[in-house]
């Protein structure tokens, strides 16, 4: 039996969870509170069960903590963390080094519409082709594919800090 000191190191915790590769996500506005997922390097569990997530102070994603709709965008965002994350991967240019599969994990976020809403970067979502399918619910509507494939590749962005009481868990491949 667990003593009482021991039961509540447990709960706090951050729980491994199994891959989910195509969650039913439906139109990510109409949920409240909205899961999203983030890659990192799976060193970094101990550190984001701590403190959180946090952003970069330098580069071009200082300041902003991406998220994605699906867990396969974080996964593939995963592969720049084994250099620094994102900023530190794409200024190494042909040197950078992909992290590899077995080292990446995803966060599961589960955020507040209001706070997503109130504290989200302007551009909802990194890639001007992707950007319309977070703003545009007929589009979505007129999907006839999986949410995963619809989502793939779109992400958000919030400034600075994301606190642990909204990470639900995290997954490995």
């Amino acid at each position: 039996m667990k003593s009482y000191k021991e039961f509540l190191l447990l709960e706090g915790k951050i729980k491994k969870k199994p891959f989910n590769k195509n969650p039913n996500i439906g139109w990510w506005l109409d949920n409240d509170p909205i899961t999203f997922y983030h890659g990192t390097h799976i060193r970094n569990i101990d550190y984001i069960e701590k403190n959180g997530l946090k952003s970069p102070k330098e580069g071009p994603t200082a300041g902003w903590i991406s998220l994605a709709l699906e867990p396969n965008t974080a996964y593939g965002y995963a592969s720049m963390s084994g250099a620094g994350g994102e900023s530190e991967f794409r200024s190494a240019g042909h040197k950078a080094i992909t992290t590899k599969k077995e080292e990446r994990v995803v966060f599961i976020i589960k955020l507040p519409k209001k706070l997503v809403l109130s504290k989200m970067g302007k551009e909802r979502g990194a890639m001007q082709s992707t950007r319309t399918k977070l703003i545009n619910k007929n589009e979505y509507e007129s999907w006839n594919k999986t949410d995963q494939e619809y989502y793939a590749l779109t992400e958000i962005r919030m400034p600075n800090k994301i606190d642990t009481k909204f990470i639900k868990g995290y997954m490995v491949k």
